[in-house]
């Protein structure tokens, strides 16, 4: 029995967004703000990232590690592992594309213990 190893076409082509994004966009950012993931968002640096986050919405890739009822894709673990791949490589794009640790499982938290209304002002 052989094991397919291929990325469906349709995940491959977010994959691809997502290499070019974080190439074009994070990386030239974290020249500008080396330490962006361990300081609070302040008026200059949201007006520059929440485009970003807004972009990264609209390709389905924010928060992916959430399920599809809060507001994520629910892609699974091996998606995951593909995308956190590119991900890793620069230090902004895991703020920019939802999935920044402490955020991820605080997020996981108020998913699984949260009330909807934290739900709905959080997640």
């Amino acid at each position: 029995m052989a094991w397919d190893f291929a990325t469906d076409p349709e995940y491959q082509e977010k994959l691809d967004w997502a290499d070019a994004f974080v190439r074009e966009h994070c990386e030239p950012l974290d020249l500008v703000f080396p330490k962006l993931q361990f300081v609070p968002l302040d008026e200059t640096r949201r007006r520059i990232i929440d485009p970003l986050k807004d972009e990264v919405r609209k390709r389905g890739l924010w928060a992916t590690h959430l399920g599809p009822e809060l507001g994520g894709q629910g892609f699974g673990q091996l998606k995951l592992a593909l995308l956190n791949e590119i991900l890793g490589r620069y230090p902004s794009a895991p703020v920019i594309f939802g999935t920044a640790a402490p955020d991820t499982g605080n997020m996981e938290m108020l998913a699984a213990y949260g009330t909807d209304e934290q739900k709905r002002r959080w997640l």
